[in-house]
């Protein structure tokens, strides 16, 4: 990130299309193959924080779910910002969505011990204009992303080529082009969710606690038929006005 940029963005001086802070690697990784991985985003003494708060929260919030640990309503949590506002973080959203897009959610889907292994699905149902993304998320592990801890796994080009998947009838099963996200907790990895992917199974004996923050291309035909309600004017509040413009319709 080049020197002295945020605290410009803190002050909402600099405009979100910030070309010079990904490489032109980054940015041909995520539209070749629909994700990248942003090394170090998130400091160690930050990660602690959100993952503090989220296991008091998970402590106190009813789970429905065997494998699947969830807690909603993370955009109203201050700790948890540092998992989608870094500048990098939203110069590689607006690589994929355009400079007109919202922060629909930050939310969390951990995983439990000895569950996972979804089928490889997208995210998106196809409506819109073809070759357009619409939806893509920013994923925070609050541990280690490891082969063993059921890290998602992604195959790379399959937002452009949806025909990778033709003839690969169960889709639980390993596909020949699968790569999982693997990093430390603090990276952050974009994830265009047209491309295919899932969870992997959890074969560690901790859970995999993950936030991930959900952006939508402001012209998405799924968007206008439902929109989030805005932030609280709390929430809203500590934010620069560049930020406040992702929050609100």
């Amino acid at each position: 990130m080049p020197a002295g940029l945020e605290p410009l963005l803190e002050q909402g001086i600099v405009h979100l299309n910030l070309a010079e802070s990904l490489t032109t690697t980054e940015r041909r990784q995520l539209d070749d193959d629909g994700y990248v991985a942003l090394e170090g985003i998130v400091d160690p003494r930050q990660i602690m924080d959100m993952r503090t708060r989220l296991e008091a929260l998970l402590a106190i919030t009813q789970q429905e779910h065997a494998g699947t640990l969830i807690v909603n309503g993370l955009l109203g949590e201050e700790v948890f910002d540092a998992a989608w506002r870094h500048p990098r973080v939203l110069a590689a959203i607006e690589c994929v969505l355009g400079n007109a897009c919202r922060l629909m959610g930050t939310f969390s889907r951990g995983l439990r011990p000895g569950h996972g292994q979804q089928a490889l699905h997208t995210d998106w149902a196809g409506q819109g204009e073809a070759g357009v993304w619409y939806l893509c998320h920013a994923i925070c592990p609050l541990v280690d992303f490891t082969p063993e801890n059921g890290a998602t796994r992604v195959v790379p080009g399959s937002h452009r080529n949806p025909w990778m998947l033709k003839g690969h009838k169960d889709l639980r099963k390993p596909h020949p082009a699968q790569r999982q996200l693997i990093g430390e907790a603090g990276t952050v990895f974009i994830l265009n969710v047209h491309c295919f992917h899932s969870a992997m199974h959890n074969a560690s004996h901790d859970p995999r606690l993950v936030v991930f923050s959900s952006f939508s291309r402001r012209a998405s035909p799924l968007l206008f038929l439902s929109q989030p309600p805005d932030p609280s004017p709390e929430i809203l509040a500590r934010h620069p006005p560049e930020i406040r413009r992702l929050l609100t319709k």
